[in-house]
């Protein structure tokens, strides 16, 4: 079992090792272009894989931390991803039932995370864990809050450009937070897990409102990116 358990380990730091790789690559290429598709594709199989060994490591191991975190971050990805198939919900379309699955369970998930994590504070347990449990359990029912009434309200018919910018970036933000909260040893402890928010916030605010402020000029989303039905 000890052999399992360990090459499990290393697919899940090898899978989040590509990652770490493919997200910056997908980030500087012509958006929706074949290398941004390419290199996106790339990082949403390798996170998939991060996700899932990082499921089976925690329930084997039996550590409730890591289960919440694998699926408070991999709902970024799925997201994303997803949003790009959501082009025409500013048009009255509805999301389909792979969407509404996955914000069901991230749902679930993040409300018991969020409840597990006041729990741990009420008892004296895992210290700044305990916090940083009612943190991510938290902004993640703000991310499925918000995708619900995308979902049932949307009128902005280039939401899902904003949304698949903010869903991926954060993603990426989840994955540097793993391998800060396990390398950067020579930080605080919580600085290890805070950091990579601090600065990857203010770059999604940024970049989404560049992309508002080009759209509200009157240009066209297809003069941006290169939009593929």
């Amino acid at each position: 079992m000890e052999t399992v358990i360990y090459c499990i380990l290393l697919v899940h730091i090898l899978a989040g090792g590509v990652a770490l790789l493919a997200a910056p690559v997908a980030m500087v290429v012509s958006k929706g272009g074949k290398a941004h598709r390419k290199w996106g594709k790339i990082y949403f199989w390798s996170m998939t894989g991060v996700f899932v060994t990082a499921l089976v490591l925690s329930v084997f191991k039996w550590i409730p931390f890591l289960l919440m975190i694998a699926v408070f971050s991999y709902y970024w990805v799925v997201s994303g991803y997803r949003w790009l198939y959501l082009k025409k919900l500013g048009y009255g379309k509805a999301p389909g039932a792979p969407d509404w699955v996955a914000l069901s369970v991230a749902l679930v998930f993040n409300l018991v995370f969020t409840i597990w994590g006041i729990i741990q504070v009420a008892n004296g347990s895992l210290g700044f864990y305990a916090y940083l449990a009612i943190g991510f359990g938290f902004g993640g029912l703000v991310i499925v809050s918000g995708n619900l009434r995308r979902f049932l309200n949307n009128k902005d018919k280039n939401a899902w450009l904003f949304e698949h910018i903010g869903s991926m970036l954060g993603s990426y933000i989840a994955a540097v937070t793993a391998f800060s909260s396990q390398v950067f040893s020579f930080m605080p402890g919580l600085l290890q897990w805070i950091w990579p928010s601090i600065v990857g916030a203010p770059v999604i605010a940024y970049t989404i409102y560049k992309y508002k402020k080009k759209i509200n000029r009157n240009r066209k989303i297809e003069d941006l990116v290169t939009v593929k039905s």
